[in-house]
C-alpha cells in the first residue's frame, strides 16, 4: 500500500476517533445526576414511605445559591397497596432553594466534612415557605468521577441533609387522604449538579422567585 494512503488512513482514524470522544463527552456533559432519596410520614399511625432516586440538586454559580427538585411521580413502587398515599403527592414537585457562597467548598480534604446551617425556601403546591436545613458537604476528591458527569467540578462532593414538610403549610392535607402528619425527605450522599441555561427549565419558578 502506498505511503500516501498509509497517512490518509491514519489520519481519518484519528478524526473517527477524536470525534467519538468529543461526542462521547458532549453526552455525558449533558446528563442531569439524580440523587438518592427518601420519603416517609404516618397514616392513622401506620407508617408509610418510599426510597427513590427522584431528586436532582443543582449548584448555581451565578446565584451562589442550591438548588433541590423533587419529582413525587417517580417514587411509586407499582403496587397499589404501598402507593396509594403517594397519591396525593403525585404530580407535584418539590423545590428548596439556599443561598451557599462558593468559599464554603474550600478547605475540604478528602474523606472530610464541613456541616452548614442554611435559611432557605421551601416551594410546593404554589407556596413558599421559610426553612432551615442542617447540611453536611463532604469531599471525594480521591473517588472515580462518574463518567456520565465528565466536566462537572462539583462531582467530588455530597451532600447529606433533610427537609421537614407540614402538609397543612402548603394544602396537601385537603386532598383525598388528608395527609396530616410531617412528610420526611431526606437526601443521602447527594450528587451535585453544576447549572447550566439548558437545567432552568427544570426549576421554573423555583430558579426566577
Amino acid at each position: 500500500m502506498p505511503a500516501t494512503m498509509n497517512l490518509k488512513s491514519t489520519t481519518l482514524r484519528r478524526i473517527f476517533f477524536g470525534t467519538l470522544f468529543l461526542f462521547l463527552i458532549t453526552g455525558f456533559n449533558a446528563q442531569v445526576i439524580s440523587s438518592n432519596t427518601y420519603i416517609r410520614t404516618c397514616i392513622n399511625k401506620i407508617e408509610c414511605s418510599s426510597i427513590s432516586n427522584s431528586s436532582t440538586l443543582f449548584y448555581d454559580e451565578n446565584k451562589n445559591s442550591f438548588y433541590l427538585m423533587v419529582d413525587f411521580n417517580n417514587f411509586k413502587t407499582g403496587e397499589n397497596s404501598l402507593d396509594d398515599w403517594l397519591n396525593d403527592l403525585t404530580g407535584t414537585s418539590l423545590y428548596y432553594k439556599v443561598s451557599f457562597p462558593p468559599e464554603n467548598f474550600l478547605g475540604l480534604s478528602n474523606n472530610k466534612q464541613k456541616n452548614f446551617s442554611l435559611k432557605g425556601q421551601t416551594y410546593l403546591n404554589g407556596m413558599w415557605k421559610n426553612q432551615t436545613i442542617e447540611l453536611s458537604l463532604y469531599s471525594s476528591e480521591n473517588s472515580v468521577t462518574s463518567a456520565s458527569n465528565i466536566g462537572n467540578k462539583y462531582d467530588a462532593y455530597k451532600v447529606n441533609f433533610s427537609l421537614s414538610i407540614v402538609p397543612e403549610d402548603f394544602q396537601i392535607h385537603t386532598k383525598a387522604h388528608h395527609l396530616k402528619e410531617t412528610i420526611l425527605i431526606g437526601i443521602a450522599l447527594g450528587r451535585i449538579n453544576q447549572l447550566r441555561s439548558e437545567d432552568l427549565e427544570l426549576l421554573g419558578e423555583a430558579y426566577n422567585h
